[in-house]
């Protein structure tokens, strides 16, 4: 009898295991936040996304920013009527202290798994006024597990993270030095007659009316703005 358990046993751990290495290699996925740009003073949306998800029912992530630069004013769990892949049994804590520094928080747990790859929540920051720069949003994932699984080297889904920055950029300021002078009205007039290829930062600042393009009334504003009309 005992070798029968034992043949068994023998049996059991030979499939298990390759499953367990399995699991191990697939259960991994990527939180990044979004990188925008906005003026001094304005208010911006990053998105925070998840990429090849193996399928979580449960995570706990917060943001970690620059708050000197950044004021948290809100975190958004879904698109108008539409919820995020956070789904509808969310917590969160736009003031959360740990270690004297405070965060962003989110807490998600759905019955069924999510699959889906796209936004997670949406966090919206305001711009400090008298900031010109880039300042960094990096979301510190505490946990995402997926609690359908069966073995419990399941559950912990591993996760790649990427910041996203929040660049901050005066009107006509298309190189980003802080000041319009004649370099941004050159880059700006040599976009208008496509020989320049401009950044979407530096779009952002020279496309006014947010066609696509630099159209000769916007590269006529930067040249105006540089002799003080």
């Amino acid at each position: 009898m005992k070798k029968i358990i034992g043949i068994l046993l023998a049996v059991l751990l030979s499939l298990v295991l390759p499953l367990s290495v399995l699991a191990t290699e697939l259960t991994s996925c990527t939180v990044a936040a979004e990188s925008v740009a906005g003026a001094p003073g304005e208010e911006v949306t990053v998105e925070v996304r998840i990429a090849d998800n193996p399928g979580f029912t449960n995570f706990a992530i917060a943001l970690d920013y620059d708050r000197q630069h950044l004021t948290l004013k809100s975190i958004e769990t879904k698109d108008g009527d539409k919820p995020y892949l956070c789904g509808s049994n969310v917590s969160i804590n736009e003031v959360w202290d740990e270690e004297e520094k405070e965060y962003g928080f989110v807490v998600s747990a759905s019955a069924d798994a999510v699959k889906e790859n796209g936004v997670l929540f949406a966090v919206t920051f305001e711009i400090a006024a008298d900031f010109v720069g880039e300042a960094q949003v990096t979301p510190v994932v505490v946990y995402i597990r997926n609690n359908e699984a069966v073995f419990s080297i399941f559950e912990q889904i591993h996760a790649a993270v990427t910041a996203g920055t929040v660049t901050s950029f005066l009107d006509g300021d298309v190189n980003g030095d802080g000041i319009i002078e004649y370099n941004d009205v050159m880059l700006a007039y040599k976009a208008f007659l496509g020989e320049a290829e401009l950044t979407e930062a530096q779009m952002a600042v020279v496309d006014t009316n947010r066609d696509g393009t630099v159209g000769e009334a916007e590269y006529q504003a930067i040249y105006q703005i540089y002799i003080g009309g």
